[in-house]
């Protein structure tokens, strides 16, 4: 059984090749850390996806105590009550207690410009977040492993870390909710005219935007892995710790936005790309954001079994041509499904 919770959108809109469903969710604030015990104790979950996030960078800077108590402190919270279940299980302390998939991202590493490593990353490549986003992410990481991947007779290696990159939903009730395709919200017409107004966009730091629901695959499989009885020892082995979940499909942000304003019949003429930057970023930025932080994901494939991910020149090719294979969406054909739901009427120019 799958249990969701949300805060603000308490639906979800699945769809699959025989029909589209609307799948209601928990109302969970992980800000209440006594509702958040109630919730893990009533369930007993096996697995806990971590996926609540201040993930928008400006806006932490502009709210950095709440948004540093969502990133870090339900985090550690709950880590804690993971070691917990693990330690209160009734069938001993090496047995029980959930695994908790924190899912973390690419901006715990700077480029290169500070820490000289630069990418594609590995996941034990050296961090160095030049953001306060970025920094809470990473303080999320070490509170997983200080907790759960101290491979004592508690933890049992119980904590697995995600980075992934810039992500985009799929399902979106609002452009908003995706820093991906909000950037488009500047360009619809208002009261039947489009804006004149100029407007820039960033054409220097490069990312690697990746569907929600190709995250959520690669999830399932290792959520798949965890709950095979009896291989607990097995599967830590190549599950606990970091994994990096990444689309190979590189843009910046102002070739991300032609490509979605050619998709809905948007006319790109009051747009102007910002092609400078340095160590602190693009100047169109409030915080600093490094310039790539593409991530490598060859020992997520590894981990998980699979061959080369088609269009990932770096994803592991172990000969075993009957290994499960998987392949990540372009960028036209998920900005295609993302942007589907949004069926604007566009003035042209």
């Amino acid at each position: 059984m799958v249990v969701g919770t949300g805060f603000s959108r308490l639906q979800v809109t699945h769809q699959s090749e025989q029909d589209i469903k609307i799948v209601h969710l928990e109302y969970l604030d992980l800000l209440d850390h006594e509702a958040s015990q109630k919730f893990l104790s009533k369930h007993q979950p096996h697995v806990i996806v971590h996926c609540a996030a201040q993930r928008h960078p400006d806006a932490f800077e502009n709210h950095l105590e709440s948004s540093i108590k969502l990133n870090v402190k339900s985090t550690e919270h709950l880590a804690k009550e993971c070691a917990r279940l693990a330690l209160n299980n009734k069938s001993g302390s090496r047995t029980g207690g959930p695994y908790l998939i924190y899912i973390s991202t690419s901006y715990v590493f700077d480029g290169g410009v500070q820490s000289n490593e630069h990418p594609p990353y590995m996941p034990d490549s050296k961090t160095n977040p030049i953001n306060n986003y970025g920094l809470s992410k990473w303080a999320g990481e070490c509170a997983v492993n200080e907790i759960l991947n101290r491979n004592d007779d508690i933890a049992l290696n119980r904590g697995i870390i995600v980075r992934v990159p810039l992500l985009y939903g799929e399902d979106c009730q609002a452009l908003s909710e995706s820093p991906a395709l909000e950037m488009i919200k500047a360009f619809l017409p208002r009261q039947g005219h489009l804006s004149r107004e100029k407007k820039k966009i960033d054409d220097w730091a490069l990312r690697f935007p990746t569907s929600c629901e190709d995250v959520a695959t690669v999830l399932k499989a290792m959520i798949d892995q965890l709950q095979v009885e009896g291989t607990d020892r097995d599967i830590n082995r190549l599950l606990a710790g970091t994994h990096h979940v990444s689309s190979p499909h590189g843009i910046t942000k102002y070739n991300l936005m032609k490509l979605q304003c050619k998709l809905v019949g948007i006319l790109l003429s009051t747009v102007d790309e910002v092609t400078e930057g340095n160590e602190t970023g693009s100047p169109t930025n409030l915080a600093p954001r490094p310039r790539c932080t593409q991530l490598d994901c060859s020992s997520t494939w590894s981990a998980l079994g699979w061959t080369k991910m088609q269009g990932d020149e770096r994803g592991g090719d172990d000969g075993h041509d009957n290994a499960p294979s998987f392949q990540f969406r372009t960028l036209k054909e998920g900005m295609e499904r993302a942007l589907a739901g949004f069926p604007h009427r566009f003035i042209p120019e």
